[in-house]
């Protein structure tokens, strides 16, 4: 993937700002074992935001908001549909992977990442983007087949009353 380094600590520190557009296609961690999109798709962007933030304490954060519109397939009928995925999250920047174990008492449960000189912008975007997927993706109301569910429940009814109770047939082996 093609995109800006910045150092991540001196990003934050200035209190920088950036946003992009990038196409979809070029996330592919995200798109792994996904459907693969159709060609509208492949001109759809992926719209983010990347905010670095200070504090008078000396804490460093990342602010990141991001937008994408891959096809899943959905979970409960199997048909392929349009996911939102949005992202929100603000993250904490230390200096060593040791300062990210640690526990401080004003800790609010923010994540923490280890920034870098050449900390990879579209690479951070795509990490959140993966995190912010359903893990079962489905449709919020399934849409109908035009009748075919309706035929498949009432073959599946058909089915339910020509099978007999296991009870009925005993009692029919009870009276022969």
């Amino acid at each position: 993937m093609s995109d800006s380094l910045i150092d991540a600590l001196g990003f934050a520190r200035a209190g920088s700002f950036l946003q992009g557009q990038a196409p979809l296609g070029l996330f592919t961690r995200m798109l792994d074992g996904q459907l693969a999109q159709p060609d509208a798709q492949r001109k759809s962007f992926v719209n983010w935001t990347l905010e670095g933030e200070n504090t008078a304490s000396g804490r460093y954060f990342l602010h990141v908001t991001a937008h994408a519109e891959p096809m899943l397939e959905c979970q409960r009928c199997l048909r392929p549909f349009i996911c939102n995925i949005n992202v929100d999250n603000r993250v904490e920047l230390v200096r060593t992977p040791a300062e990210q174990e640690t526990d401080d008492l004003d800790d609010d449960g923010i994540e923490r990442i280890v920034g870098s000189k050449r900390f990879s912008v579209l690479g951070f975007v795509e990490d959140e983007l993966i995190l912010a997927m359903p893990y079962v993706p489905k449709h919020h109301e399934c849409p109908s087949d035009n009748g075919i569910q309706a035929d498949r429940s009432a073959s599946s009814q058909e089915q339910e009353t020509r099978r007999q109770s296991p009870f009925s047939v005993l009692e029919q082996l009870k009276k022969n």
